[in-house]
């Protein structure tokens, strides 16, 4: 093995669990996730100097993971088949409460992820990266190059504009008339 090889190995390949399942929360499909995860490692092999001198390549090798996974996305809806990928399947038993929960759970993830693709992109990686993948502010900041406040402005912005898109999907909480809790 050559030495870029052996530095992948040390770097990339104990991550490759989490880049797979950064991929696979943002588009929900097997055979996407993984023409996503190939074009990640693709990016990931081809900008190597980049990452291996980033301060935090962890957190920049995420960020390309979820840049694919948005590509990918950008793709298909390019194509029309964003609509046909997330339709009800016509041989769901009606009967069946567990099979309509897990059909509208997946509708509800559908619309947050297009929420999420309405964001301009800052807001939408730095809201994947912290709500998603658990990445603290300081990581985010340092993959994004940017500061730490940027960021969290991006999180709170991000959390305002789907708060605001996705209202339909948040249970109004009525106020009992007379109760001043």
């Amino acid at each position: 093995m050559n030495d870029r090889q052996q530095e992948y190995e040390r770097l990339i390949a104990p991550m490759e669990d989490r880049m797979m399942r950064a991929v696979w929360r943002v588009i929900r499909d097997t055979n996407d996730t993984e023409d996503a995860f190939q074009e990640a490692l693709l990016t990931v092999w081809k900008r190597w100097d980049r990452i291996r001198t980033h301060p935090n390549p962890h957190a920049l090798v995420l960020r390309i993971c979820i840049n694919a996974a948005y590509d990918i996305l950008r793709r298909k809806a390019r194509r029309g088949k964003w609509l046909e990928a997330v339709a009800v399947p016509e041989d769901v038993p009606d009967s069946s409460a567990s099979a309509i929960q897990t059909i509208s759970g997946a509708e509800q993830d559908a619309q947050v992820l297009r929420a999420i693709g309405l964001l301009p992109k800052n807001q939408a990686r730095a809201i994947l990266m912290h709500a998603v993948e658990e990445i603290p502010y300081g990581d985010i900041a340092a993959a994004l190059d940017c500061r730490e406040t940027t960021v969290r402005k991006h999180v709170a912005r991000a959390r305002t504009r789907l708060r605001a898109l996705l209202s339909h999907l948040i249970p109004a909480v009525r106020k009992e008339e007379g109760s001043h809790a």
